[in-house]
């Protein structure tokens, strides 16, 4: 079987899990969580633990980021947001500056950088690959990959920047377990107001701001499913 078969046939089961799974988002007790400080909505099996981190950009720059996560019977779920916004300031206020780095322009270069750079990390984390590839959430572009651990748990790492936040979803499941659709397609970013982004994009990579078809806070909850709005 091709490469190319194997991957579409896992991304159709990862999206027949999650059309699946979100009729029993209840049931199931997961929730939609929205965040209003980091601007993303994704399902979550519970209310997450937040946490306050750093992260060391492809630069070698420190940056502050939080993490929220949820472990529950079925895996380890987490979305990562890196906080890139002061870039600028954070580099020319670094008194460890070398030649590689000195530039004027190197906070826009490590801006850029942050979504490949997040994904090597994982990439030397260890495990086998079993997928690697650009991906998009409502056209934000991004990396998403697939990867078997040594204890045969599988992690889904999908990585995406949007106004100079990196936001890093990953899913760990114990072997034997499903992919997490649920979770895998449930991550979107939102603006200043609350509302969903979704963007048209052409082969440039420019893209048009489309309107959505509803909202996401505050919506039916006959129709939305459980929401924790934080």
């Amino acid at each position: 079987m091709s490469k190319n078969i194997k991957n579409f046939r896992s991304s159709f089961f990862s999206l027949a899990l999650f059309s699946l799974g979100v009729s029993s988002l209840q049931a199931q007790n997961w929730l939609e969580y929205i965040n209003k400080t980091d601007l993303f909505i994704v399902n979550f099996p519970g209310e997450p633990e937040v946490r306050e981190i750093t992260h060391e950009s492809a630069f070698e720059a420190i940056f502050p980021a939080r993490v929220y996560s949820v472990e529950s019977d079925s895996g380890l779920y987490s979305v990562t947001v890196v906080d890139y916004r002061e870039s600028e300031k954070i580099h020319s206020e670094r008194i460890d500056r070398t030649e590689a780095n000195s530039s004027n322009s190197v906070w826009v270069t490590d801006v850029r950088a942050s979504v490949a750079h997040a994904a090597q990390l994982f990439r030397l984390r260890g495990g086998d690959i079993t997928y690697d590839a650009w991906a998009d959430i409502d056209k934000i572009e991004g990396q998403q990959l697939q990867i078997t651990n040594p204890d045969q748990s599988r992690s889904f790492i999908g990585i995406h920047l949007h106004d100079s936040r990196l936001y890093i979803l990953e899913a760990t499941v114990s072997p034997g377990r499903p992919p997490p659709g649920l979770f895998q397609q449930s991550l979107g970013i939102l603006d200043e107001e609350g509302k969903r982004i979704r963007y048209l994009i052409d082969a440039e990579g420019r893209r048009t701001r489309m309107q959505v078809m509803h909202e996401w806070i505050g919506v039916d909850p006959e129709r939305g499913g459980q929401q924790l709005i934080k």
